[in-house]
């Protein structure tokens, strides 16, 4: 039962990191930000990877700065 339970980490992790991904290449809005911080905190608590957890929280952090600032330069030079 307890398998059957957690059959979702491997699409939990799908979506947190193309989430990051899509974060920092700016293509969801950095607002959005929210979902590989969540997604990581599930990870951590419910799935106990503590350290693919974490990675995915400061990653999640670190690409929507660096999305937002991406897209700060892009229409700032070239529009």
């Amino acid at each position: 039962m307890e398998a059957e339970q957690k059959s979702g980490k491997g699409i939990l992790l799908t979506i947190g990191w193309l989430s990051v991904i899509l974060l920092t290449f700016n293509l969801i809005p950095p607002m959005l930000l929210f979902f590989p911080i969540c997604i990581g905190v599930v990870i951590r608590r419910d799935y106990q990877e503590d350290k693919l957890g974490s990675a995915m929280i400061i990653l999640g952090i670190i690409s929507g700065i660096t999305g937002w600032l991406l897209g700060i330069f892009v229409s700032n030079n070239f529009y």
